[in-house]
């Protein structure tokens, strides 16, 4: 399976500048059909908890221009949005696109990052969500998740042999970023994608550093600080594989 890792430059609270931003990084490289295209934590309108400015209308600004990207490129579309919820209010969702326009998974963050008050704008989702595309079985996560490897173990349980991260990961902690995605992966035997947004937004500056690790903890890429997009292959048989060889899974105790 090929991915397209966008290492977006949001604009801040600027829907329409942001999806342009998208479509001209996309034009610049070569996605094979049915390649799965990675966007970051609240794509297009950055870390926001002004819910005036990050409300994506209905029906969703945000999931439109998604689902409109996944059918025109022929690809399966994985994207952080802000979500309006059934009761009126707003969450911090990861949402997925097939090249049809249907809806591939939905997940809710799990941990939301609470200095900001995060928790009280966009209020936390309750489990983990699993879609297979690619004869890939994945399992989406975001941002702070990261930083509690619990909340990763009912995925793998479930079957995810390929874990993605999408976050707004600032610079002042981006060793953390790099190093916390490594050790999803090992202690997993997963591939673990984090696509982090570059630039900066009012209060924070972002130095990028997307990476995907494979199963046994290499680094397949790394990205420097810039505005880009990623290519990789992601083939499953190398986590099943592994996970033949080094039973570890098999092993965690029914917590």
């Amino acid at each position: 399976m090929q991915i397209a890792a966008v290492q977006l430059d949001t604009q801040w609270e600027n829907r329409p500048s942001t999806h342009a931003r998208v479509i001209k990084l996309l034009d610049g490289v070569e996605l094979r059909a049915g390649a799965l295209v990675v966007l970051p934590e609240m794509f297009d309108v950055g870390f926001s908890m002004d819910k005036a400015k990050t409300d994506p209308g209905s029906p969703s600004e945000s999931e439109t221009f998604c689902r409109k990207l996944a059918v025109d490129r022929n690809v399966a579309v994985l994207a952080g949005v802000i979500a309006r919820t059934n009761d009126g209010g707003l969450a911090n969702e990861s949402v997925g696109f097939s090249p049809q326009g249907t809806e591939l998974v939905r997940y809710r963050k799990m941990q939301p990052f609470t200095p900001p008050g995060e928790h009280i704008c966009y209020p936390a989702g309750s489990r983990h969500a699993r879609f297979a595309w690619q004869d890939v079985r994945i399992a989406p996560f975001i941002c702070y998740d990261l930083r509690f490897p619990e909340i990763f173990r009912p995925a793998v349980r479930d079957g995810a042999e390929f874990i993605v991260v999408v976050a707004n990961w600032p610079k002042i902690r981006s060793e953390h970023w790099v190093r916390l995605l490594q050790a999803r992966a090992i202690e997993n035997l997963a591939f673990v994608l984090g696509v982090n947004r570059a630039g900066s937004d009012p209060k924070f500056s972002y130095d990028g550093r997307s990476c995907l690790f494979d199963p046994h903890g290499n680094e397949v890429f790394q990205a420097d600080a810039r505005e880009q997009v990623l290519l990789a292959e992601v083939d499953a048989t190398v986590a099943r594989d592994w996970r033949e060889k080094f039973p570890a899974l098999r092993d965690m105790r029914g917590l």
